[in-house]
């Protein structure tokens, strides 16, 4: 009896899909969940102003070593630049600062001009020295001839050359002085003072009666200006007494 009334139950549910759904219905339904699927998987649009070859590429994904190898190629890259850029910044500063220096002021460029406004005159002084000296030479050559002629044939030749050469070179020598005294240029007094080594300088020593360091000749003139020595005087100097002078001295 309990066969008879179970066996209804189970030919009423033969004709149902295992699913609970009917065949239509559930071909219905996967049909709905493909479209949806083919929806979502078509490409975005790319941006506004993108490159068209930048989005070639989006599909293409880089490996790990790829994209390490490219951050240390733009490490690399930045420190170069970062390099570069220190050393521009150091030649600028450097630039910058001579430029200063070139353009200081109008103290430093007045000091500057009058800097070599007297290199200039100490140079033009040298050779108006050189030239004094020249002049020199030849007025005590002439006047050496001069004094020692002889002879009556002598006189008559020579003495008109020599006392023309006396007087030309004294002139000039008078000239010289002249601009040299206007050039504030001094001659160092050294003939019978005591020796001085900031102004002199001893090229012989003679045995003499004047006390021991007295200048007893000078073979060559020094000069000073504005306190700057510009020529030692070259000069000889008493070394010791005679013998007899320092026995009747004693």
């Amino acid at each position: 009896m309990s066969e008879d009334s179970t066996s209804p139950a189970i030919g009423a549910d033969e004709g149902r899909p295992a699913g609970g759904l009917d065949p239509e219905r559930r071909r219905a339904f996967l049909e709905s969940v493909a479209a949806w699927l083919d929806e979502t998987s078509d490409a975005e649009p790319a941006p506004a102003g993108l490159d068209p070859e930048a989005t070639s590429n989006l599909d293409r994904i880089p490996d790990l070593f790829s994209v390490l190898a490219q951050l240390a190629a733009l490490t690399r890259e930045t420190q170069l630049q970062g390099r570069a850029t220190n050393r521009l910044h150091a030649e600028l500063s450097a630039g910058l600062e001579r430029l200063a220096e070139s353009v200081g002021g109008a103290d430093t460029v007045t000091k500057r001009l009058a800097e070599a406004r007297r290199e200039a005159r100490l140079d033009l002084v040298a050779e108006l020295l050189d030239a004094r000296d020249r002049f020199a030479r030849g007025l005590a050559e002439a006047r050496r001839r001069l004094l020692h002629l002889r002879g009556l044939r002598a006189r008559l030749r020579q003495r008109p050359i020599l006392e023309a050469l006396v007087q030309g070179n004294g002139l000039a020598l008078d000239r010289l002085d002249d601009t040299l005294r206007r050039l504030d240029v001094e001659e160092i007094p050294a003939l019978g003072k005591p020796f001085d080594p900031r102004v002199m300088r001893a090229v012989e020593a003679s045995v003499s009666d004047e006390p021991p360091g007295t200048v007893l000749e000078v073979f060559r003139a020094g000069y000073i200006a504005d306190g700057r020595v510009l020529r030692l005087a070259e000069v000889k100097v008493a070394g010791a007494t005679h013998p007899a002078t320092r026995g009747s001295r004693g």
